[in-house]
């Protein structure tokens, strides 16, 4: 059965959740207050950020004509797919998707001035957007409940169907690439938050995140004495 219709709609959906977000959710700024409203805003938020996440994969696949298999409450989360993709590029592209979105999504809301990083509803995506991506790695290098191989030769998790569709080095490459990333980017954010520690806030340091020509990234911490 040819699923192009349910597709769209579901893509629509999520990435229409994600654009419209910044919109339903106006800036107040120095929302540090918990109330009702400020804890609905910051769960919309992660409820935002895992629709991104989710909407990247349908998108991508949607890109390379894929059938995505989507069911409610398996392979370890609250919802999961199974791709049926023709190609090894194509399989990489989907299982990425995901994270790498959440990762832009993230470099977006810092990068942007416009977007008020305290806002509860921006603290909420930017919360799952920095803890999924170092779960998701944490998970394949030792828990390895979500990802993992199947007994009839197959995955479920992203980054097990990242090395599926390549091998165990880059897929550890990508679970790297993307824990330092988010890692560092909730750094920034924190920077920025009304109750970050002084130490943050102070020039005797500072943190940087520098991608390499040939394809990788340096990670350094500089100390003034």
């Amino acid at each position: 059965m040819h699923k192009r219709p349910k597709r769209i709609k579901l893509i629509i959906g999520l990435t229409g959740l994600f654009i419209i977000s910044f919109r339903v959710s106006p800036a107040i700024a120095f929302e540090n207050d918990i109330t009702l409203g400020s804890t609905a805003k910051f769960f919309g938020g992660i409820l935002a950020a895992h629709c991104l996440h989710e909407g990247a994969h349908a998108l991508v696949a949607e890109a390379y004509d894929t059938d995505l298999d989507w069911e409610i409450g398996t392979y370890n989360q609250p919802i999961g797919f199974a791709e049926n993709a023709d190609s090894d590029s194509k399989g990489f592209a989907i299982n990425s998707a995901g994270l790498l979105a959440q990762v832009l999504g993230s470099e977006l809301i810092l990068q942007v001035d416009s977007i008020d990083k305290n806002d509860a509803f921006v603290r909420g995506m930017m919360a799952w957007n920095i803890i999924n991506p170092i779960l998701y790695a944490a998970d394949y290098w030792f828990i390895r409940k979500t990802n993992q191989k199947t007994r009839n030769g197959g995955y479920q998790g992203d980054i097990q169907g990242i090395e599926y569709y390549s091998n165990e080095s880059k897929a550890n490459t990508f679970a790297i690439i993307m824990t330092a990333a988010a890692a560092f980017q909730g750094y920034r954010f924190i920077k920025r938050q009304p109750w970050a520690p002084k130490w943050m806030n102070g020039e005797s340091h500072s943190l940087n995140l520098d991608m390499k020509p040939s394809g990788g990234f340096l990670l350094t911490c500089t100390f003034k004495f």
